[in-house]
């Protein structure tokens, strides 16, 4: 079988492959935006699908930082290139198109968390630009394409960049083990918000290309939500230096203004899928991998 992954080298995109490197059968190939731009490269696409002719595609491709117009090009404009490609030159492909939970606004509790039935109300540009994209998804499975949409919920594990929460966190906690002041400095630590292992997440994106119905959306996440002082509570007790200062810093801006979210899980386990992974864990190798690379 032949596995397709967008995104190549950054985070989800390089734990996919790993996982998918533990099953048999499957000659996979990631590819990266240095060598091709999903957004620009129609030709370079078309020829490499023609050749290549994936069995699935996984879309992990995109921006989260940026511009409205870089977010917009990046998010929504080469996934709609992507999947016009994919009709055209590998129509029998299976999509699994990677999005964010951040689609939704804030909402439900730990009894009635939020569903793939809560209308969408996307806050901040990086939101804004994945539900365009999740349109031109949308607009995929009407053609009698095959895609499934995956909100993913905030995974955590090895090699995340330093723009992300967890990455930073994991980023300072060992610059303090080598020495630098013991102290760890974020903003606003009250929002709450679902956490996965990132394995677990790449787990789920495989079980929905095997199992997922063409056109839904499935919840990726852990179903349990822990604001960002407990998160760090968990980094800081993991960390081999004690104590060390947490020093909140003003907020100046927000890539999103959702104050707790609550996230169901509910489908995607009705397909058989189950965590294997607790968050703890998660951490704890991250931040081993993280003093590897230090």
């Amino acid at each position: 079988m032949r596995v397709l992954i967008t995104g190549g080298g950054g985070f989800l995109a390089g734990h996919l492959a790993a996982y998918l490197q533990t099953i048999g059968g499957i000659e996979m190939r990631s590819l990266s935006r240095a060598e091709c731009d999903l957004a620009s490269g129609r030709e370079q696409l078309s020829s490499m699908l023609s050749s290549f002719k994936p069995a699935a595609v996984f879309h992990l491709a995109g921006r989260i930082n940026g511009s409205e117009s870089d977010l917009d090009r990046d998010n929504r404009a080469a996934t709609s290139n992507l999947l016009e490609a994919v009709r055209k030159d590998s129509p029998a492909a299976k999509v699994v198109f990677g999005s964010t939970a951040g689609v939704y606004a804030d909402g439900g509790n730990a009894d009635a968390p939020l569903t793939e039935s809560q209308s969408a109300e996307p806050r901040g540009l990086y939101a804004i630009s994945k539900y365009a994209a999740e349109q031109a998804a949308s607009s995929h499975a009407q053609t009698g394409s095959w895609i499934v949409t995956a909100r993913i919920s905030n995974p955590v594990g090895s090699n995340m960049a330093a723009a992300l929460l967890c990455g930073t966190l994991a980023k300072q906690i060992v610059e303090i083990e080598r020495g630098k002041a013991p102290v760890v400095t974020l903003r606003d630590l009250r929002p709450k918000r679902d956490f996965i292992s990132v394995r677990d997440c790449v787990s789920a994106l495989w079980h929905l290309a095997e199992f997922g119905e063409s056109g839904e959306i499935y919840n990726v996440a852990s179903g349990v939500s822990i604001s960002i002082a407990e998160m760090v509570e968990v980094y800081v007790n993991l960390a081999r230096v004690r104590p060390i200062e947490v020093k909140v810093l003003p907020v100046t801006s927000e890539r999103s203004s959702v104050r707790e979210q609550w996230v169901s899980n509910a489908k995607l386990k009705a397909l058989g899928w189950r965590s294997r992974e607790t968050l703890k864990e998660a951490i704890r190798g991250q931040l081993e991998a993280e003093r590897a690379r230090a």
